[in-house]
């Protein structure tokens, strides 16, 4: 089987080289900003109706299906649909299970939801489920079912049968394939090589790639992962890998890097890092706290047409920025101001949520939004008639206000 795993990665390193990486020589310190009507064509909030029943605190995750804004609030551990106007439609809630992970499957449309028990895992059980996924005790653990969207009122939910995979967190890539990851090591693993992304069926590994060895103390005792993030085009994602500062495409037949990212030297994970001996878990971290500036990872990856979102995992305030490709700037997102075009309101709240082919978005709260109001009211801002009925008939206290974003488009 590791004769297998190496062959296969072999063939992807070729596909790979086939296509030259873009290398984006990028200084966080110089991202400049600018006003929101330069880089957003159009700004819409969608107050989200608050009744009774419907109200929840936060916007812990959003789905946007063409009919409803999905919300799951974490603290409620329950389901919000709403309609695409705000209006509250149904609350789901199963009291058996939590969310752990959900998103639009749009051919079936229906919500992917993997739910957990609420059961405390070991040490011993999370690393087996990490590196087994496929054992058939996962349903000791949780489950996977697919929502109905047709029809939300009858609750239509269906387990997913022989797809012991899901307590790995995959994510769909095609028809039939999930893409996963989970990258970790052992001083005393039997086994010395493992993969850090891997492409499954739902019950075996057909694909593998980026060996590493599972002794190997960059990763010892401390989990990391691939993440994912969807892409423009059908079954294509966008991946970031731990500790490297490159953007990746996968498709089923090949990963492609996309994008090399060159940062400044006090930004850049040493080369001594990958070599260099931690005892423990807590002797990684605190190598991490120590140096505060360096950018571990790419992620928050939104490619729109001529824009690509990203963020720096590093801990500094400014994290968040945006690659214009058409004129090849950075802008950093805490200096984009509002203006008259979004009546000096908030831009984009908890970051960019959800997107999909024609917007971003996002969301913030109403007391944010009644602060803002407030704050702004000297420059005598002009209200959508759907905003100034929010401010008179809601109060701070009300759900959480929906922020669609369009960006302008330009050709590179």
């Amino acid at each position: 089987m590791r004769n297998v795993f190496a062959a296969l990665f072999f063939f992807v390193a070729q596909l790979s080289i086939a296509q030259p990486a873009q290398t984006l020589y990028f200084d966080p310190a110089s991202a400049i900003g600018a006003p929101v009507s330069r880089l957003f064509e159009s700004v819409t909030y969608i107050p989200l109706e608050t009744t009774r029943q419907s109200l929840f605190g936060q916007i812990s995750h959003l789905v946007v299906t063409a009919q409803y804004f999905i919300v799951f609030d974490y603290d409620t551990q329950a389901l919000y649909f709403f309609d695409k106007n705000g209006k509250f439609v149904k609350k789901y809630k199963d009291d058996k299970y939590t969310i752990a992970a959900l998103y639009w499957m749009q051919k079936e449309n229906a919500l992917y939801i993997l739910q957990a028990k609420s059961y405390r895992l070991t040490d011993q059980e999370r690393d087996e489920l990490l590196h087994t996924p496929f054992t058939k005790s996962t349903s000791k653990y949780g489950r996977a079912v697919l929502y109905n969207l047709n029809n939300i009122e009858k609750e239509q939910i269906s387990e997913m049968p022989d797809f012991g995979i899901f307590m790995a967190n995959p994510t769909l890539l095609a028809p039939g394939q999930w893409a996963y990851s989970s990258v970790i090591s052992y001083s005393d693993a039997k086994d010395t090589v493992d993969f850090e992304l891997k492409i499954s069926n739902g019950q075996k590994i057909t694909k593998a790639y980026f060996p590493y060895t599972k002794r190997r103390s960059t990763f010892l005792s401390d989990p990391a992962n691939i993440e994912f993030f969807a892409a423009s085009q059908s079954n294509t994602l966008l991946f970031t890998r731990p500790y490297y500062n490159s953007v990746y495409q996968l498709t089923p037949d090949s990963v492609t890097v996309l994008y090399n990212f060159v940062l400044p030297f006090e930004n850049t994970v040493p080369k001594t890092f990958f070599t260099k001996e931690f005892s423990s878990r807590n002797e990684l971290r605190d190598y991490k706290q120590n140096n505060p500036a360096y950018a571990w990872r790419i992620n928050g990856l939104i490619p729109f047409h001529n824009l690509l979102f990203f963020s720096l995992d590093y801990q500094k305030r400014d994290r968040r920025f945006i690659f214009d490709k058409s004129t090849n700037r950075f802008y950093n997102v805490n200096k984009i101001s509002a203006d008259s075009t979004n009546a000096y309101l908030p831009v984009m709240g908890w970051g960019i949520q959800y997107y999909d082919t024609t917007a971003l978005y996002s969301s913030i709260s109403s007391d944010a939004m009644f602060r803002s109001r407030d704050a702004e009211k000297h420059r005598n801002p002009v209200y959508s008639e759907l905003l100034t009925n929010y401010f008179d008939k809601s109060k701070s206290t009300s759900n959480p206000v929906i922020i669609i974003l369009k960006p302008v488009i330009k050709n590179k």
